[in-house]
């Protein structure tokens, strides 16, 4: 049995299009004083990161709960599956592997997407960005926390972003980079994580590998 954490956005899910819509009625009905460039902003940050990237030193209370009224209530028709998740999870859950997921989204709409999408039943713990209200985790401390919660120190941290990797090896787990998310590849080579992979469907082969490696 393996211990799997996972990133979301760009690595389970394609939201980038879903957030972006949002993010522009925001920017809309909240003219920030320079317009974003909202084509080369980072969907993958957590949500306080990226408006105030966007906003600077203002008060980004009124455009985050703008965001969240709308974000949370959408059905998330938008929002997709990358190739192969959906059977690559069903395959590692039945081989008895336990999943995880760690994101920068916030928890409500984490939720809602997994249950959308069906595949919240893939998980044994879900830790994501500010879980409880107005206390914000870092990307190590939702990984640590699951470590917790699973009673676990050794596994795989897989995510298409620079701060997945560097949590992952921050506590001793194998990182393993998505190449289809967010990042730029460079940037995700740049930090070596133990594996680059193309398409979601080839962790059953690292896992498996793992897995034999374990038996001899």
């Amino acid at each position: 049995m393996q211990h799997m954490i996972f990133d979301l956005d760009g690595t389970i899910i394609d939201s980038k299009k879903e957030i972006l819509k949002t993010y522009q009625i925001v920017f809309e009905r909240i003219p920030p004083k320079v317009p974003p460039k909202t084509d080369e902003l980072n969907y993958g940050m957590n949500i306080n990161d990226l408006l105030r990237s966007v906003y600077g030193d203002e008060d980004i209370m009124p455009a985050k709960k703008m965001f969240a009224s709308i974000y949370d209530t959408s059905d998330y028709e938008e929002t997709d599956l990358y190739e192969g998740v959906y059977e690559t999870l069903a395959f590692l859950k039945e081989q008895g592997h336990k999943l995880y997921i760690a994101t920068n989204k916030r928890y409500t709409p984490t939720l809602r997407i997994l249950e959308a999408k069906h595949i919240m039943q893939f998980f044994s713990e879900i830790v994501g960005y500010e879980m409880t209200p107005g206390v914000a985790m870092t990307k190590r401390e939702m990984v640590a926390e699951l470590k917790r919660l699973g009673s676990f120190t050794e596994g795989f941290m897989v995510g298409d972003s620079v701060g997945d990797i560097l949590a992952g090896k921050d506590e001793h787990l194998i990182t393993i980079a998505v190449k289809y998310g967010y990042e730029s590849e460079s940037a995700l080579a740049e930090k070596k994580p133990d594996h680059l992979i193309d398409r979601f469907h080839n962790l059953s082969t690292f896992v498996q590998i793992r897995n034999d490696d374990q038996s001899i």
